[in-house]
């Protein structure tokens, strides 16, 4: 879990970690990613599997509450240096020089010198003890190379899998995906400040890319039901979302699309996009319809949604030379089998297609 945290960590600090928007994405990323990593691994309880996640979201939260009181998050540290170990300098014993500063010259009268047999025996195995001596110092030497190697190679491994994870989710948040050509329509609105925590106003651009906000879950105001269709705000601190139901086919929720947006669209190529999932373990069919007034609709269309946080998109053709005089409507069944299933829908976006 230290692993997960760090990798977190890695993505928040090469990102925009005030921005609100892109710290939910890379919790998304790395939530998701534990899911799938859990359903693989068979050989874990489901108490165990519980356990991961209450851990993975002590983590999360843990990162939030840092994040939100320094307005910055601080990077895993760096391993430690490895200290090479000092190899035994070898000092040659001055005692053992003889006969260099004096110098005996040969007389007839001098008697050959005595040679002491056992005091050149001894200088032998002095040699040899030292060579030996020299010979196992090299090779200790050389086997704590190899430790100290191999522990090195330990840490480069891992930091290339920590700085893998990163990428990995900072791929899959969309932090990285290439930002299409939004022509004039990015002098039409300015972009929110990243250090603001309220939620985007109709029509404002994100910061994240060339989205322009169409509903989020902090503003009900834009929702409209219809017969016995219901929404309700749920979700926990790290996501919110609004839950629909429609019992039956005439049972719509309206999203409104304002006329602020519908300028920015008119004309153009535009896509809709609707971030939506189901519970755990659950299913459904919805239906898209959209009302745009004189810009005309978008059919209606089906999605089969999941329980994985998912992108479902609408392209709609706006014919050209028509002005919006007000705005439109999304509207979305959550059933089309008329069963009373839910969805839940975490935001909905719009831009203009390249």
């Amino acid at each position: 879990m230290e692993a997960i945290e760090q990798a977190i960590r890695n993505a928040l600090a090469k990102a925009d970690a005030r921005n609100p928007a892109i710290r939910q994405k890379i919790y998304e990323s790395a939530w998701g990613a534990h899911e799938r990593s859990l359903a693989a691994n068979g050989a874990l309880e489901e108490s165990q599997r519980d356990d991961r996640r209450e851990m993975l979201k002590a983590a999360i939260t843990r990162i939030e509450d840092e994040v939100q009181a320094t307005g910055a998050i601080t990077p895993p540290p760096a391993p430690e240096p490895v200290a090479e170990p000092r190899e035994p300098m070898f000092v040659a014993n001055p005692a053992r020089q003889h006969g260099v500063d004096e110098r005996i010259e040969p007389s007839i009268d001098m008697d050959p010198p005595e040679v002491e047999g056992p005091a050149l025996a001894s200088e032998e195995p002095r040699s040899d003890n030292y060579r030996l001596g020299k010979t196992r110092r090299k090779v200790r030497r050389d086997a704590e190379r190899r430790k100290a190697s191999g522990f090195s190679k330990a840490l480069i491994l891992l930091a290339l899998l920590a700085v893998a994870i990163g990428l990995f989710w900072v791929v899959a948040s969309g932090i990285i995906k290439p930002v299409p050509n939004m022509g004039a329509s990015n002098t039409t609105s300015a972009p929110a400040s990243s250090n603001s925590q309220e939620p985007m106003k109709e029509g404002q651009m994100s910061a994240t890319g060339n989205w322009i906000e169409v509903f989020n879950p902090a503003d009900m105001s834009q929702v409209a039901l219809e017969g016995r269709a219901t929404a309700t705000i749920a979700g926990d601190q790290l996501e919110k979302f609004v839950r629909i139901q429609s019992p039956e086919d005439a049972d719509t929720i309206s999203f409104k699309v304002g006329q602020g947006v519908l300028d920015q669209l008119a004309g153009k190529t535009a896509v809709f996009d609707i971030i939506a999932k189901t519970d755990d373990g659950k299913s459904s069919q919805i239906a898209v319809s959209c009302d745009f007034g004189s810009l005309g609709d978008c059919g209606r269309k089906r999605f089969d949604v999941s329980d994985a946080s998912k992108e479902y998109l609408v392209q709609v053709q706006f014919p050209q030379g028509n002005a919006p005089a007000e705005g439109g409507v999304i509207k979305i069944n959550s059933d089309v089998t008329q069963s009373g299933k839910s969805v839940n829908i975490i935001a909905i976006r719009a831009q203009v297609a390249n």
